[in-house]
C-alpha cells in the first residue's frame, strides 16, 4: 500500500482520538484530588496536562485555519472540571479528523505563516501536523505515567494496537 500524506495524517488523527478516548475514560474514574494531584510532571497534574494538550491543539488549529491564534497561556486551565474537559477534547479530536478529510494531497505541502510572541514563522503544514501529533503522544505518555502512579493501571496506547484494530479508518 502506498501512503499519502493525507492517509498518514488521518491515521494519526484517528489514533489520537482512539488513544484520548482510552485515556480519558480512565480519568472519569478518578477523584478530583487524584486529577489535581501534583505528580511531579512538567504540567504537574492530569488536569493541567490535559488542559495544556487542548490549549496547544486549539492554538495550532487556529494557525492552520489562517486565523489569529488566541492568546491562551500554555498552562491555562480552560476546563477545571473533567466533566467539561472530556467533551471539549473529544469534539476537537473529531473536528481535526473532519478538517483533514477536507484536504487534498497538495494541501499538505502548503506553507502556514503565523505569529508567535511577535515573531513571524512560516512552516509547511506537514511539519506542523507532525509536531501536533508528536506533542499529543508526548504529553499523553506523561498522563499515562501519572495514571499508573495514582492507580497502578496501565493502558495499551501504542500505535500498533490501534493500527491492528482500526485500519478501516484510514486505508
Amino acid at each position: 500500500m502506498n501512503y499519502s500524506f493525507k492517509t498518514y495524517f488521518l491515521m494519526l488523527a484517528h489514533y489520537n482520538q482512539w488513544a484520548n478516548q482510552k485515556l480519558f475514560s480512565i480519568l472519569t474514574t478518578l477523584t478530583e484530588e487524584q486529577l489535581n494531584q501534583d505528580c511531579k510532571a512538567y504540567f504537574k497534574s492530569l488536569m493541567q496536562t490535559a488542559n495544556h494538550l487542548l490549549v496547544g491543539d486549539l492554538l495550532w488549529f487556529e494557525r492552520i485555519k489562517g486565523g489569529v491564534a488566541s492568546n491562551y497561556a500554555l498552562d491555562e486551565i480552560l476546563y477545571p472540571q473533567i466533566s467539561a474537559l472530556i467533551p471539549a477534547r473529544f469534539e476537537h479530536d473529531q473536528r481535526l479528523i473532519g478538517f483533514l478529510n477536507e484536504y487534498d494531497e497538495a494541501a499538505f505541502n502548503r506553507l502556514i505563516t503565523y505569529i508567535r510572541r511577535g515573531q513571524a514563522y512560516t512552516e509547511p503544514l506537514i511539519e506542523i501536523l507532525a509536531h501536533l501529533f508528536n506533542h499529543q503522544t508526548h504529553h499523553r505518555g506523561q498522563m499515562h505515567s501519572m495514571v499508573f502512579q495514582l492507580t497502578g493501571k496501565s493502558l495499551e496506547l501504542d500505535l500498533i494496537f490501534f493500527q491492528r484494530e482500526n485500519a478501516h479508518f484510514y486505508k
